[in-house]
């Protein structure tokens, strides 16, 4: 994807955030987030895109949080660059959230490969996507959720996602599903449907919404080479007791 494309879709996306159905979308992630909260620990998190007031990275106890965003954004720490080559060393971030990356982007032009290249191995990465079943998924595909503003957007199923990491040497520690409103935009009518999420605890009227998937990366890593070898265990004794017998021996 270009860059210019990309600044028009994370712009829209930092802008929908803010709204009243990004704003309940981003509250169902912090929740999400919640119940995992102290598991994932260390130096390095890294998150790709501005999401609103990125509510969730408040619960992460990492020493370093760093934002990438496509473009400047107002009030926003974050390194400007495009999310398919990220500023960043190979194995240098210990978790990496990504709040709808694979829905800007097309199949086969994701972030997934940077996102590998910068994961540290035994490193956690945490997505975000919409469930293409559902009405979400629905109105993402017909244009009517404007997310991404004008642009379109794509569908990954959680399924699929789990099949592209289990192929990278990934482990699945976390896969949920969550938030059973419609992509109604009245505040009024979401405040009145929101027994749907307790309803979805329970039983599943329609499909959730939204998908909470977590993956580890495991890489191989041979263990060290420790042996003691001296220079005299190289050394060819000049007799040796096990030397072959060069006198043939035969029966008269």
């Amino acid at each position: 994807m270009l860059l210019d494309e990309q600044v028009t879709k994370y712009s829209a996306l930092d802008a929908w955030f803010k709204t009243a159905q990004g704003g309940r979308v981003a509250k169902a992630f912090f929740d999400e987030l919640q119940q995992i909260n102290g598991h994932l620990k260390g130096e390095r998190l890294l998150q790709l895109g501005t999401c609103g007031d990125n509510l969730w990275l408040s619960l992460f106890k990492f020493h370093h949080k760093w934002l990438v965003n496509p473009s400047v954004v107002p009030r926003a720490t974050a390194s400007v660059s495009s999310l398919t080559a990220l500023p960043f060393e190979r194995d240098s971030m210990d978790c990496i959230i990504a709040p709808l990356s694979l829905e800007a982007f097309l199949p086969g032009k994701n972030p997934i490969d940077e996102i590998d290249r910068v994961l540290k191995p035994m490193g956690y990465v945490i997505f975000f996507g919409i469930n293409p079943c559902s009405f979400w998924g629905a109105a993402l595909a017909l244009q009517r959720l404007n997310c991404f503003g004008q642009s379109a957007g794509t569908l990954t199923s959680s399924l699929s996602l789990k099949r592209i990491m289990l192929q990278r040497g990934y482990k699945q520690c976390a896969l949920s599903s969550f938030y059973y409103i419609p992509p109604i935009e009245s505040p009024f009518w979401m405040k009145k449907l929101e027994f749907f999420n307790e309803m979805g605890k329970m039983i599943w009227p329609f499909p959730a919404g939204f998908y909470c998937f977590i993956a580890q990366k495991y890489q191989y890593s041979p263990p060290p080479l420790c042996l003691d070898v001296r220079a005299n265990g190289f050394l060819v004794a000049p007799k040796s007791p096990l030397q072959a017998i060069t006198k043939w021996i035969h029966d008269d």
